[in-house]
Order: structure tokens, then sequence, then C-alpha cells
């Protein structure tokens, strides 16, 4: 659901975006998806993944080089909605190792922690995926701008609902106690 987000804005925003076959998982995906990439020659490989273990925190990770971390520092500088956001050298992944481009590898938050899944699912998502844009806008050099008021999507816990009256739905849902709205 982020990357759906991610991917729309992009596109709104004139950029041409390849996504991964979502079929494809496992070392299976890894590698179709790099080799797809680096095929197509794009300028930059983005990859989201939510992570486990007890931590609490949102890392950008990239190749060990003085371009891939300047990269990862747009991330860093516009991901403001999380208390801890870290920029990582990571060679050894193989997303970040195999890509021909650079490549900016976001760790989002622990889908094992539940406060901070529940915060992803009730407002994170909309706000990480906005701060991507932003700066995916500003390594590209394309002019950022927010999205205009149009379909607003409910965000729930493993629920979504599509509501084609902006205006009236954003009353609705401020009603509901819903502060979150993806746009």
């Amino acid at each position: 659901a982020y990357m759906d987000i991610v991917e729309k804005r992009l596109i709104d925003l004139g950029f041409d975006v390849k996504r991964g076959d979502e079929r494809y998982t496992g070392s299976k995906a890894l590698s179709a998806r790099v080799t797809e990439a680096n095929r197509w020659k794009a300028d930059l490989y983005y990859v989201a993944h939510t992570n486990a273990g007890g931590g609490r925190y949102s890392m950008t990770m990239c190749y060990d080089s003085e371009e891939s971390i300047a990269k990862a520092n747009v991330i860093h500088k516009y991901r403001k909605c999380v208390l801890s956001h870290k920029v990582v050298t990571r060679p050894d992944l193989y997303e970040i190792n195999a890509t021909a481009m650079p490549c900016l590898y976001d760790e989002l938050f622990f889908h094992d922690n539940a406060e901070d899944c529940e915060w992803f699912h009730r407002e994170g998502m909309a706000k990480m995926a906005e701060e991507t844009v932003q700066a995916l806008c500003e390594l590209c050099g394309v002019k950022y701008t927010p999205e205009p008021a149009g379909k607003l999507y409910r965000v729930q816990v493993g629920a979504y609902a599509v509501y084609e009256n902006a205006v009236e739905m954003q009353k609705k849902l401020k009603a509901d106690g819903y502060d979150a709205i993806i746009v």
C-alpha cells in the first residue's frame, strides 16, 4: 500500500516508474527486479521494507560511496515523521550491491512493534510516502507539488476505502477521529 501511494504520486508528478512484479517473492524477486532495473537503465532503484527484531527506528541504507550517501541523506532530510531515522551504508545487501544505479533501501518501521505498526497504518504510511516523494523530487530535479484535493483514502489497519467526494469525506473522516488522510 505504501508503494502504491509513492508510485501514484511520482507518476502524477511526471516520473517514469517501473515496479517489480508483486508475484515474485524471496531471492527470485530480488534478482528479477535488479535485472529488470539494470536492463531498464533506471536512474534510481528505490526499495522499501518493514523490519522485525524489536527495534524502533527508520533507516535508509545505501552503497558506501559519496554519491549514494548524499542521495540517502536527501531522504533523511525529509524523513520528519519518525523520531529516529538514520542513514547506513550496507554494500553487502544484494539490491544495493547488484544495481547498476544508486539504490536507496528504506527500512520504514518495525512491523513487530505493535505501537509503531498501528501508527504506520493510521497516519505514518501517508506521511512517509509523501516525504519520500518530496525527497525523490529533489533527487531527480522535479518540482514537488502537494497533491490537489481529490480521492481520499480512509486509513485503517488492514482496510482501505476510496471516497470520491473529497470535501464531504474529509469532514466525515475528521468527525470519525481520523487525522490521517492519504491523498
